[in-house]
């Protein structure tokens, strides 16, 4: 007697929570779901805030007023970031956006704000990026392994860029934008840069990793205002020291230190 209890108070228990879901308004289309992830029979489930799409890329919105692009659909090997879409401006460049992908050249609008970790990393056919004022962070290997990237434009508007950003690319020179916000170059940052032979570091620039040029090339030199934390660096790290004159030229007589065999073994 006991189960067959049981077995119709089970009965009846899984007969309200079927009357409660059918109430929930899961399963009605057009409206703004419960969950973004339900894999239940019947379920027709959207984001709450849906993707925007317009030309090759789609959207996600981030409030009223910014959206960030998410997905990149063209085939255009030069490829142009939209700086406003749906009445909001694009901020946000979305984590690997581009990895791997082929194209050539990629002109950012001045709207964005950041961009995220693996936005282009892989992508071996980019020659040169100029990234524009406006630009705050910069991610984790955004721009690793870019192995043809000659060339990178950097704004005074930056705060952090993060480890690795530009590591394995083919940099030959790069110079680091003076800017009160922008005062650390992270650890590996331009890591196995075998092409980078010049790097101009203002004085805005108060800390250095160790390895912030590890691997790079043997005769790597940093050009740097005498008596500045860069030009320390230099003379510590043992690479050569081109020291700057305050009029945007360099001291060549005195102002250099002979660079010895590479010490990141």
């Amino acid at each position: 007697m006991k189960k067959v209890i049981s077995a119709i108070l089970a009965l009846a228990l899984c007969a309200s929570v079927a009357v409660a879901a059918s109430g929930c308004g899961c399963q009605k289309s057009g409206g703004n779901p419960v969950t973004s992830n339900s894999s239940g029979p019947g379920y027709n489930i959207e984001p709450t805030n849906p993707d925007l799409a317009e030309g090759d890329f789609s959207f996600y919105r981030l409030n009223d007023k910014e959206v960030k692009v998410t997905v990149y659909k063209g085939t255009s090997k030069n490829v142009e970031i939209p700086a406003a879409v749906g009445g909001a401006k694009v901020t946000v460049i979305e984590a690997n956006l581009f990895q791997n992908s082929d194209i050539e050249s990629v002109k950012i609008p001045a709207s964005i704000t950041e961009i995220q970790k693996y936005a282009f990393a892989g992508c071996q056919n980019l020659k040169e990026v100029v990234i524009p004022e406006g630009v705050k962070v910069i991610g984790v290997n955004a721009f690793w392994n870019c192995k043809n990237l000659k060339k990178i434009t950097l704004p005074t508007t930056l705060e952090k860029v993060e480890w690795t950003a530009f590591s394995a690319t083919g940099i030959q020179s790069i110079t680091i934008p003076e800017s009160s916000t922008f005062t650390t170059l992270t650890d590996k940052l331009f890591f196995q840069c075998h092409n980078l032979k010049e790097v101009t570091i203002p004085v805005t620039i108060t800390k250095i990793a160790d390895d912030t040029f590890s691997e790079c090339a043997k005769d790597l030199t940093i050009k740097a205002y005498a008596g500045s934390y860069a030009a320390s660096y230099a003379s510590g790290h043992k690479f050569k020291l081109s020291e700057m004159a305050r009029d945007g030229g360099s001291q060549q007589d005195g102002g250099e230190t002979p660079q010895e065999e590479a010490d990141y073994e």
